[in-house]
């Protein structure tokens, strides 16, 4: 089950709120026993489904002609890579644990950080931090907010539906 949460205090990222900004975080109840933070990442963001990298890759060629970084679509590496300081596409790795992943990208009109946290032993809270740097940035957000909050749900659905989590 997902469900829209309060966004937790005990995440890496909170405190991070700068100015204008953006955050939501959903819980989802895994079916699958002994997984940890980096398992849970990988299953979710290293599978994204097919229609999320279409988007994705429309999002960036035009938000690339709009001065915003148009990077790759990746948001993993391989699982036995994730570590602290590894980049994966346009996410940098800022923080590894079996607790919790914080990955993080840092561009002109915003900063943005993604949270997988263990809230209890079958229980993860996926996180996102969006601070809001200039106009173009709020716009922008205003814009795919409704989108990312979709995005979001159908790719932890995915991963549970695969059973990867």
């Amino acid at each position: 089950m997902i469900k829209e949460i309060t966004f937790p205090n005990s995440a890496g990222i909170s405190g991070n709120e700068k100015g204008r900004y953006y955050r939501d975080s959903f819980s989802v109840n895994i079916s699958q026993q002994n997984l940890n933070a980096i398992d849970v990442y990988y299953a979710i963001f290293a599978h994204l489904p097919k229609p999320v990298i279409i988007a994705m890759k429309i999002r960036n060629k035009i938000m690339g002609w709009l001065g915003f970084s148009a990077g790759a679509t990746e948001m993993s590496l391989p699982k036995e890579q994730i570590a602290t300081g590894k980049q994966a596409g346009f996410l940098v790795f800022e923080s590894v644990s079996e607790t919790e992943v914080v990955a993080a990208a840092y561009e002109k009109n915003m900063d943005m950080w993604l949270s997988v946290l263990k809230l209890s032993e079958r229980e993860y809270a996926v996180s996102t931090l969006v601070n809001l740097k200039t106009r173009s940035g709020r716009l922008y957000m205003a814009f795919i907010k409704p989108f990312h909050k979709l995005v979001a749900k159908f790719c932890i659905a995915q991963a549970l539906r695969a059973k990867r989590i």
